[in-house]
């Protein structure tokens, strides 16, 4: 590497390096591109996580303008460690069920103008959110591709996950949606109906039913991605109050006193009040899971984003998608390669190139034949600036590997 490119990608060949060079052993360890969080929502600490986690570039799929553009802003000053920052903006309807990123839109003219607002701010995406009108969905959508931007989202209440699709949407956020495409007599999805329903019914549904094939097949048409954040449902149906989240399974010894009790709350997790609800809420999690291997059996393009605020939950998802039948190879490029072709930034980032941005972990082990290896980052390099997560971990609390 030279300043924030990566110069060459050789053979070690023995020749005299470069006079003040820093040569950093990488024997019987694994060099990789930085990982994408395709799904956050970035703040000054989980920021710093992030890179702890060797994650170095984060898709931020809704933030208040002012606050995201100020973080942004101090990352790349140098005033905050972080990673690079993609801009997703956030619209929804206003009423009782609003967001809480207050950028709303009631009609054509104030959606058309909303989506305008965030390509002028230089933001790369739209994420629709519950309370849209379903008829503002195609305006949205429209008026964003005609300015080059990407749109995804919840699927609006009062719409299926194909309506939304056969309307223009590039991506659907969380797996929930994808099956609530099965339940079109849930139509109210803005209360936690779109949590519930699907814990209790997703169990049920057939992956080989015809209807689950015309959908899959309405994906490939439309080469829609998928963004399942397969961590958080997780924690939603399989965390139990008094046991350690399996998210923090691996790193729970480590974390401060008060992280290690919240850990064992399980904060996200629905209620089970019998036995029945406990397993049924697991069958269908489990049908999640296999919902994630159908898809990229089929060619859906899958990226890994965590809706998590401590950057290692990334590791956790790619865990999720190799234990679902994906192999590690495979799952790791969802997020390194296939995350900047998404985001049209692989001609910069996403693979270890000569002449790419330098973008890197080191990794003390091989995460391409055993996936849980990539909990092992010794080293991150983002923009040519190296940083260890033995370092930055003990900063706030985490004791080093």
């Amino acid at each position: 590497m030279r300043g924030d490119r990566i110069l060459s990608v050789e053979a070690e060949s023995g020749q005299p390096t470069a006079a003040g060079a820093q040569i950093i052993d990488g024997s019987g360890k694994m060099l990789l591109p930085g990982l994408w969080d395709m799904h956050q929502h970035l703040y000054p600490d989980n920021a710093f996580l992030d890179i702890a986690a060797g994650i170095t570039t984060a898709r931020d799929l809704a933030n208040p303008i002012e606050e995201i553009g100020r973080l942004k802003k101090h990352i790349e000053q140098g005033e905050q460690v972080g990673p690079r920052i993609v801009l997703a903006g956030f619209i929804d309807g206003p009423g009782p069920f609003q967001g809480p990123v207050k950028v709303f839109a009631a009609t054509p003219e104030e959606a058309r103008q909303r989506v305008d607002e965030y390509a002028k701010l230089g933001y790369v995406q739209i994420k629709i959110y519950s309370s849209v009108k379903p008829e503002l969905v195609p305006v949205i959508i429209d008026e964003a591709h005609k300015l080059g931007l990407r749109v995804s989202g919840h699927v609006p209440s009062g719409m299926t996950a194909d309506q939304f699709v056969r309307d223009g949407a590039d991506e659907i956020q969380h797996m929930n949606f994808v099956f609530l495409n099965f339940m079109p007599d849930v139509t109210e999805t803005r209360t936690p109906a779109r949590f519930t329903e699907p814990g209790k019914r997703a169990a049920g549904i057939d992956l080989n039913s015809t209807q689950v094939n015309q959908f899959i097949a309405l994906l490939k048409e439309h080469h829609t991605v998928i963004d399942p954040t397969m961590t958080i449902w997780e924690a939603t149906y399989t965390d139990r109050p008094g046991k350690i989240a399996t998210a923090d399974a691996f790193i729970y010894d480590r974390l401060p006193l008060q992280a290690q009790r919240g850990s064992r709350t399980a904060g996200e997790a629905l209620p089970t009040p019998d036995a029945a609800t406990d397993k049924l809420y697991r069958d269908s999690y489990a049908n999640f899971v296999r919902m994630v291997k159908k898809l990229y059996d089929n060619g859906i393009t899958i990226v890994a984003g965590t809706d998590i605020n401590n950057g290692y939950a990334l590791h956790r998802e790619l865990e999720i998608y190799n234990q679902a039948g994906i192999p590690a190879p495979e799952v790791l490029q969802m997020a390194t390669l296939t995350a900047a072709k998404i985001m049209k930034r692989d001609s910069e980032l996403g693979s270890v190139t000569a002449g790419k941005g330098a973008d890197l972990i080191l990794v003390n082990g091989d995460p391409t034949a055993n996936i849980s290896d990539i909990h092992k980052i010794e080293a991150v390099m983002k923009g040519g600036e190296l940083m260890y997560p033995a370092e930055l971990y003990p900063a706030v609390g985490i004791r080093a590997h």
